[in-house]
């Protein structure tokens, strides 16, 4: 049944948002930890800190949350349940891209659920920070250090989640 579930949720969770990836981050979190208590608010993010260090981040999150749940065969039902998805949408989005791109509906659409997307992940920003970064002093100077490299240089964010990993592993 655990197995089903961890299915369902990613397929679902993966065929209704919009966004990218990270748009999926407050309903992965309601489930996971939340609803099903899978993974605490730690665990959480240690999964989003390891998506961040490798190509897919999701894909890799996903992975791990399932293998945490339940084993191989959890992370191979969660790579499944997190890839489906897109690849029936884009299949079918494809089909009818050219008579949709100009419709006002939808664009329209699309508008309204920007928005929500950026109240979304600002919500689980909010709900992580709590978690991460009010453990010790050092994690609120490496948190000031990332977000001052992100917004005022131009270096790429790659090498600041490396650092980060360098100064936390030092550090603490």
């Amino acid at each position: 049944m655990t197995l089903l579930t961890l299915f369902a949720v990613l397929l679902l969770i993966n065929l209704f948002t919009i966004g990218g990836g990270y748009v999926m981050l407050p309903l992965l979190h309601v489930f996971f930890v939340e609803q099903f208590r899978w993974l605490s608010d730690q665990e959480f993010l240690d999964a989003v800190a390891i998506g961040q260090i490798t190509p897919g981040p999701l894909t890799i999150m996903n992975a791990f949350i399932g293998y945490k749940v339940a084993g191989f065969a959890g992370a191979v039902t969660a790579t499944v349940g997190s890839y489906l998805p897109s690849l029936v949408v884009v299949t079918l989005v494809t089909r009818f891209y050219l008579r949709f791109k100009a419709s006002r509906v939808a664009g329209a659409v699309l508008k309204g659920v920007k928005p929500a997307v950026v109240g979304m992940l600002l919500a689980v920003a909010v709900n992580l920070a709590g978690v991460s970064v009010s453990t010790s002093p050092v994690t609120v100077g490496i948190c000031l250090i990332s977000l001052g490299a992100t917004a005022f240089t131009k270096i790429d964010p790659t090498f600041v989640v490396v650092g980060a990993g360098v100064l936390g592993a030092a550090f603490l």
